[in-house]
């Protein structure tokens, strides 16, 4: 099995999730490690559950990847994982960044420069031409266009896209054994062919209601920028403004009637601060003047450390370094100093080597 596979097996266990998986790795050294561990092993390493260590001890990984394997081959789906190079860079900045990836289409497209477009499955005629506009506005410009695939504006912005001959991706909240909403089915397929569809979930995974507010964080995350458009005071966009703002991104609002029941929530995020967008060049001219290229593609990141980072840091050096030695160096416990040795790795500073061992990375 490789590090690849691990993170799909592992990616697949119930309960478990991306922040845990990687704080199991950099415990145990890698993804194949923990799933080496014997029982008493996971149990005893304080960072999940008994039934949880009880689901990956027992998880039947052989039979799962042989599956997993045959639908990728007949869907023409690629898996791209945490291990890999062409996992896209604007996720590694994010600690509850997923692992794996599936994706069916043209997955350079999550590497370009794009802007996300959300709202409510229950939008009015406006607020659909809105999307569409700004969407065919955005893809002339050049941006690829990130939603959900959900009826109303998400179906709007990836039709206004592709209408103007542009790129988009749908982050889907499913396994791509199933289809939500089932309508959409056709609308997929062409974005596969001008774009991406993407999904965080192994392939049985049904459309649970829990799964979709938890995508939204990618579809942030994917995005230099979050635009708005007719969100409910409950909405599902507003999770993703949500997330976009954790992520330090701009959100961005098209003002609606304020007697308009499907734009209580957006208009709000007016009230609460969010940027007015009344056409398209307020979202690129803004959104192009604050950008800054991603770190990976820079030739040394920006060290920009929080306190506790600042204590850690300086005592990994291009030396191996253990963690009981960052312990007696640093003076911080070892539960805490896992976590921030965990988000250092996630700024791309440090790599952890196989028992706990720490280097600074080539370029850091």
């Amino acid at each position: 099995m490789t590090e690849q596979e691990a993170f799909l097996v592992l990616n697949a266990i119930p309960d478990l999730g991306a922040v845990r998986i990687r704080r199991l790795a950099a415990f145990f050294g890698s993804t194949l490690e923990v799933l080496h561990s014997s029982f008493d092993e996971l149990s005893r390493c304080g960072l999940i559950s008994p039934q949880t260590a009880e689901n990956i001890f027992y998880f039947s990984k052989d039979k799962f990847l042989a599956s997993e394997y045959n639908l990728m081959q007949r869907k023409g789906i690629t898996a791209l994982t945490w291990a890999d190079d062409n996992f896209p860079c604007s996720l590694r900045a994010f600690e509850d960044s997923p692992v794996v990836l599936y994706v069916k289409g043209q997955f350079d497209c999550l590497n370009h420069l794009s802007l996300a477009i959300v709202g409510s499955r229950s939008a009015g005629y406006n607020g659909c031409q809105s999307a569409k506009a700004f969407a065919k506005a955005f893809a002339q410009a050049g941006m690829v266009v990130v939603s959900g695939l959900a009826r109303g504006i998400d179906t709007s912005a990836h039709q206004g896209s592709i209408e103007a001959g542009g790129k988009t991706i749908a982050v889907i909240g499913c396994g791509f054994n199933y289809m939500y909403p089932k309508e959409n089915y056709s609308l997929m397929e062409t974005i596969s062919q001008n774009g991406v569809v993407v999904s965080e979930f192994s392939f049985s995974v049904p459309p649970l209601k829990q799964n979709f507010p938890w995508r939204n964080r990618i579809i942030s995350a994917l995005s230099l920028a979050t635009l708005v458009i007719e969100a409910r005071s409950k909405s599902g966009a507003l999770i993703t403004a949500d997330f976009a703002l954790s992520q330090n991104k701009e959100v961005f609002v098209v003002p609606s009637n304020i007697d308009n029941e499907a734009a209580m929530g957006s208009n709000q995020l007016i009230q609460d601060g969010a940027v007015v967008a009344l056409r398209p060049d307020d979202v690129l001219t803004q959104t192009i003047k604050s950008h800054v290229p991603s770190p990976c593609r820079e030739k040394k990141p920006m060290l920009l450390l929080s306190d506790e980072q600042s204590i850690v840091y300086p005592h990994i050096t291009h030396e191996p370094v253990h963690l009981d030695e960052l312990v007696r160096q640093s003076g911080i416990n070892i539960s805490s100093l896992m976590n921030i040795t965990l988000s250092l790795e996630l700024k791309r500073l440090i790599r952890q080597l196989p028992g706990q061992y720490y280097v600074r990375k080539e370029h850091a």
